[in-house]
């Protein structure tokens, strides 16, 4: 990521106003209309070289002055009415936070050793493998005869195993928003597995079915480099495409950390009106820092925006799952809007290490997040005239609310068919 990189959010995409900027801060402005699989955001960004996405009103640009750019907001011939700083996102699922961990917070070592111990050990017989259904069954999938038939269903994660047997034959579209490195392929198998809940079948061994809109049109965005990181621009980038060819909805198995009382971001809150203003509804996971029930943490970026749907994890005995995060931001924003399936989630994922396995297990709110992505397919294509805003009240009026949980923790509750 680069160190002075700002996302720079306009009121205007004037001629005028974009010449003013290309003045100012001696940058050349491309727009995102010109660019495809061959001029792509990042041969393009630079120290003068700036991207504007058009659907949303943001440009991205490398190397700013940050006492420039705050002296613009003060300008009334300025367009930039507010800029962040580019951070990093991650993979919430919990092996990517052992990641994370080990990277940065020595003092829990131990602590993080004694959790991967955990789940890495958990068993992964053939039994568990073909009766691991419980998350289908959880929102109530044999209720309804809705498959997401005709829906767009865009994952924007680490990639898809384009060869998984499962998806063989089914066209699947994607792009690569990660310098370097392919859409079509996913060695680090987050993605894969996020697609296979929200979009897959049945398991080509077994015949047992795990994935949610299964008949969904499945599209492939990678904002998540091979290692599960990925960036602010390299996100809204694939938004941008996104709303450009009119997915109806957007998955976000990723999350960034935010401190008690910090407020969502404003970039984020206004990428998620422009989605819904286009049709189109971003569902995020609500991230994986909580280690409850002693310290729960409040929802990641970017599901604590309002615009946003922030989706919490539970456990197949309906209990939240301990490192799930909470809506404790409430007046600053940031609260859980509904829960589905989190732990223990059985679905898709690329052989690896020359293992012949195409599924395993992994837990998250990454794993929640695209449950509640395929039934708002399965909904758009039971009610095709209903507006993706519309769509979200539908998903939330029809969850269910669990004994003893807390609204914090979920929301109006678990999603139901």
């Amino acid at each position: 990521m680069q160190n002075n990189r700002y996302i720079v959010l306009l009121n205007n995409q004037q001629e005028a106003s974009i010449k003013n900027v290309e003045k100012e801060f001696s940058v050349s402005v491309t727009s995102s209309e010109f660019l495809s699989k061959e001029n792509r955001s990042f041969d393009i960004i630079d120290n003068h070289n700036a991207i504007l996405y058009k659907n949303l009103g943001m440009m991205v640009v490398d190397d700013m002055n940050e006492e420039q750019l705050a002296m613009s907001l003060t300008d009334s011939k300025s367009p930039i009415i507010y800029f962040e700083k580019e951070r990093d996102f991650f993979a919430a699922d919990e092996i990517s936070l052992i990641d994370a961990l080990k990277t940065n917070v020595d003092e829990l070592k131990s602590k993080i050793v004694e959790l991967e111990n955990f789940i890495r050990k958990k068993p992964l017989s053939q039994t568990s493998l073909t009766e691991l259904e419980w998350g289908l069954k959880a929102i109530g999938i044999e209720n309804t005869q809705f498959s997401g038939k005709g829906i767009d269903v865009c994952v924007l994660d680490t990639g898809f195993d384009i060869l998984h047997p499962d998806f063989i034959g089914r066209e699947i579209e994607g792009k690569s928003f990660i310098e370097g490195e392919d859409w079509d392929k996913d060695p680090n198998g987050h993605g894969t597995h996020c697609a296979g809940i929200a979009g897959g079948n049945i398991r080509n061994d077994t015949g047992k079915r795990y994935g949610v809109a299964k008949d969904c049109n499945l599209k492939i965005g990678k904002v998540l480099s091979n290692g599960g990181k990925g960036t602010t621009s390299s996100i809204i980038d694939a938004i941008d495409w996104a709303i450009t060819k009119k997915f109806r909805v957007i998955s976000l198995s990723l999350a960034s950390p935010v401190k008690l009382n910090e407020k969502p971001s404003l970039l984020f809150e206004t990428v998620g009106k422009k989605a819904l203003d286009n049709n189109c509804i971003i569902i995020a996971a609500a991230g994986n820092d909580s280690r409850r029930p002693a310290l729960p943490a409040p929802v990641s970026a970017p599901a604590n925006s309002l615009s946003i749907m922030a989706v919490a994890a539970i456990d197949n005995q309906m209990r939240i799952a301990r490192f799930s995060n909470a809506g404790i931001n409430a007046a600053t924003g940031g609260n859980i809007n509904v829960c589905a399936p989190g732990v223990d989630i059985l679905s898709a994922y690329p052989q690896k290490n020359g293992t012949l396995k195409h599924y395993t297990l992994l837990s998250g709110t990454s794993m929640a997040t695209p449950y509640v992505s395929g039934l708002a397919a399965l909904y758009m294509e039971q009610f095709p005239n209903l507006s993706a805003g519309e769509i979200w009240e539908l998903l939330e009026n029809k969850a269910k609310l669990i004994e003893n949980l807390k609204y914090r923790d979920i929301g109006k509750g678990l999603i139901q068919a």
